[in-house]
């Protein structure tokens, strides 16, 4: 946690490395099953795992992606505490995380150095138990809607979500953002087409380049790969009565209301400020949140 307010207080076993996201399963089961029950103020132990880390390069945009939302995941705060977990050989080495603070003390060591599989849970079990310790004692208490982060995400779009669902989300969106609270749109292949109305909305002309910027990378990538994002609707969407991108694009941006846009972020950027704001991610619905 980094001091934002949550409305969660689990522990997180955050591996580094796909290589070692069995043993934190492991770490999680046995922590739930030994630990939780002496501590009901923490709302469980969650394992945080991935298929990265290794296997890629140590440098550019691949690993830099991947620091910034293992070490969104470590501050965010709906965990009270994170233990990191390695494996000991990977690219993603765990001390890249001490050195920006992410990783710090007794709270991150690798499968290697502990001795294997089995006396990793050991040792996680006694850094989590002085973990619980400390934000176990937490009291919930009442906090302000400007507080509030939402993050808006589409799944199993029809023909009907742009004229219910999305439009109530979108009120609601408005309602929030007038009291400081922050909405944030993504998913940038499912607004093509209609990211202008998104645009013309923009706080500011350099809110509204970065998110046009933005959509000429999609552009381009998809094009690299010999594919369109015209492409976009699943069978899924079809059999709803979707049967355009563009009409796709019309439900999803309604998540945002009639609100200003006031900002845009890369993925897994840190959010700042209030209201409306977008973060570049794919379609994708499991990646997408993930930002």
């Amino acid at each position: 946690a980094d001091g934002r307010a949550g409305t969660r207080n689990f522990v997180g076993i955050l591996a580094s490395v796909n290589c070692s996201a069995t043993v934190c399963h492991a770490i999680a089961d046995a922590a739930n099953r030994t630990l939780l029950p002496r501590y009901p103020g923490i709302d469980g132990f969650v394992p945080i795992v991935h298929g990265q880390g290794c296997g890629m390069s140590a440098t550019g945009d691949g690993m830099m992606v991947l620091h910034r939302t293992l070490a969104g995941y470590a501050r965010h705060p709906n965990f009270g505490g994170v233990l990191m977990v390695g494996l000991g050989c990977e690219v993603n080495q765990l001390t890249l995380y001490g050195q920006k603070g992410v990783a710090a003390g007794k709270r991150h060591f690798n499968i290697q150095e502990a001795g294997g599989s089995r006396k990793s849970v050991e040792k996680a079990l006694v850094v989590l138990a002085e973990i619980a310790e400390e934000v176990g004692k937490l009291q919930r208490e009442p906090i302000p809607v400007s507080e509030i982060v939402v993050g808006l995400q589409c799944g199993g779009s029809d023909g009907m979500y742009g004229i219910t669902a999305n439009p109530a989300l979108g009120a609601a969106v408005d309602i929030l953002a007038g009291v400081g609270g922050i909405g944030i749109l993504s998913e940038t292949t499912e607004i093509y087409g209609a990211e202008h109305l998104l645009a013309y909305r923009a706080a500011t002309p350099e809110i509204a380049a970065k998110l046009d910027g933005y959509v000429k990378w999609w552009e381009d990538h998809v094009a690299k790969h010999g594919a369109s994002i015209d492409n976009n609707p699943s069978p899924g969407n079809k059999r709803g009565g979707l049967t355009t991108i563009l009409e796709k694009s019309l439900g999803a941006v309604a998540k945002g209301g009639q609100t200003p846009l006031n900002g845009v972020f890369g993925y897994a950027e840190k959010v700042t400020g209030h209201g409306l704001v977008f973060m570049d991610t794919p379609g994708y619905d499991p990646v997408s949140a993930t930002g």
